[in-house]
């Protein structure tokens, strides 16, 4: 039996800190204890080689594939969600990838939007987007309905997507394009040949079926796949492929080995008996809990966990993380560059950057290989982070091209109208400020400095002198599928 030690420099702590001291804070990952085989899952956040988890591994030997076809590891994306099957090195803690898999979850047309929500539907899968969700030829508020997408990302509960990776491959559907939806059957109608995943209805009256010998029924996980356009509201099946949406997981993991997941609670009737992503997952006595406890556990949760895969396929954690809200939105210049501590500063904050942060270059010339080496002072950076104590911890940061307008999205610190502090910096309105309230209305500064309060959550745009930023936009915002 492989070791049951888990290789704590593997777990994903999203709030990582730098010591041990602050209960609350996810402690320092320990050296390399062992060798093991080992199944990481989740999105990429780097390459260079192939980052995901905090983990990064030497593809040199991998082998890849792109929904059930042979790839590359140029195929692979930020932000997808990948099952990566690989070997440590104790004595070295060099990481080897072995098998590298890409399964997206749907492709085909959005139906409809929700920019309130920060939600659209394909095929009747819902999917949410927050501010790690990458997006590929658009942006959130370029998404149309009719526009054609390919998605990839972590499950909620009743078959609902957290995005990570959103591709635009197309303004609009075309006979003959290919459209495919993964979930589970609900509804079955032998008679009529029809049943339904999300809310999308599929007829499957012509669709070869390959379901390995068994038959359809309410609950079979399957991916249904149409080459032609949606007919009064049904998917037309050309296939109906029975899948284990944990299949390769299981497949990479040989016997006992260690095992280390990001996901959402999709399913929870106690402590020892819930599910992460889809995922089995158990605890002991002697599961750690970082940044809550075994209370925190519940629906819709956002977890990162560490353990071991047993022999029934149940994840025994041995550490649970839990994700800390995307509070902070910053969109400026460097000024400085701490390299020794992987930190940049801008508009005069210290950011903290570590190997669980999201690397990504969208600039006209953006290198494929990305990371805080490649910064350099005046860089144009959008960072999203969180807060844990005083620290500044980007999850994702990304380089873009040159602008000239700031925006600083923080919990506010004082008030002192015209003026708001957050993070340290003031941020002052005048007459020409435009205000919102929370609920995206606008309003004017009497409501505005009405509403607000100490640890409210301030959206700013405006001109920054280096030292305090004066608001063309003072936007009141609320906490929402992780602080979009």
């Amino acid at each position: 039996m492989k070791s049951s030690r888990i290789l704590t420099g593997l777990v994903l702590l999203v709030a990582a800190a730098c010591g041990d001291s602050d209960p609350n804070r996810a402690p320092t990952p320990l050296p390399v204890v062992a060798t093991d085989d080992v199944v990481v899952v989740g999105p990429i956040t780097g390459f260079g080689s192939v980052t995901a988890n905090g983990v990064e591994f030497d593809t040199a030997a991998a082998i890849v594939s792109m929904d059930d076809e042979p790839g590359t590891v140029s195929d692979l994306k930020i932000g997808m969600v990948v099952s990566i099957g690989g070997t440590i090195d104790s004595t070295t803690g060099v990481t080897r990838a072995n098998e590298i898999t890409f399964v997206d979850d749907a492709e085909g047309p959005v139906s409809s939007i929700d920019r309130a929500a920060g939600s659209f539907v394909v095929l009747g899968r819902t999917v949410f987007v927050d501010g790690l969700t990458v997006f590929e030829d658009a942006t959130f508020e370029d998404l149309e309905v009719g526009h054609v997408v390919e998605v990839s990302g972590l499950w909620k509960h009743q078959q609902q997507i957290q995005a990570a990776y959103v591709h635009r491959t197309a303004n609009q559907f075309a006979a003959g394009m290919t459209m495919q939806v993964k979930g589970e059957i609900a509804d079955l109608d032998i008679g009529q040949q029809r049943f339904r995943i999300g809310t999308q209805s599929c007829d499957y009256s012509a669709a070869m079926l390959e379901l390995g010998g068994a038959d359809l029924a309410n609950g079979m996980y399957v991916q249904v796949t149409s080459t032609a356009m949606i007919q009064n509201g049904h998917m037309l099946a050309n296939m109906v492929q029975a899948r284990d949406r944990d299949r390769d997981r299981y497949r990479l993991c040989a016997g006992e080995c260690l095992y280390e997941l990001i996901g959402y609670v999709t399913a929870f009737n106690s402590a020892i008996d819930f599910e992460v992503d889809g995922q089995a997952v158990t605890t002991t006595l002697d599961t750690v809990y970082v940044n809550g406890t075994v209370d925190t556990l519940e629906l819709d949760v956002k977890v990162s966990i560490d353990g071991t895969l047993n022999d029934t396929g149940v994840l025994v954690a041995e550490r649970i993380v839990f994700h800390l809200p995307s509070l902070v939105e910053i969109k400026a210049d460097v000024e400085d560059l701490l390299a020794g501590y992987d930190v940049v500063r801008l508009l005069g904050i210290d950011v903290q950057t570590n190997q669980f942060t999201l690397f990504r270059d969208h600039t006209a010339s953006g290198p494929p290989s990305f990371g805080f080496e490649d910064l350099a002072i005046n860089d144009r950076l959008e960072i999203r982070a969180v807060l844990d104590g005083d620290l500044v911890i980007a999850t994702r940061l990304e380089r873009d091209d040159p602008h000239d307008v700031v925006t600083l999205k923080a919990l506010v610190e004082s008030i002192d109208r015209p003026s708001i502090t957050m993070l340290g910096v003031t941020v002052t309105s005048d007459e020409n400020t435009v205000f919102q309230n929370a609920a995206h209305v606008e309003i004017d500064a009497d409501e505005f400095f009405a509403l607000v309060d100490i640890d409210s959550i301030v959206r700013s745009e405006g001109t920054y002198d280096g030292t305090s930023i004066l608001a063309s936009k003072m936007f009141l915002r609320v906490c929402l599928n992780n602080c979009l």
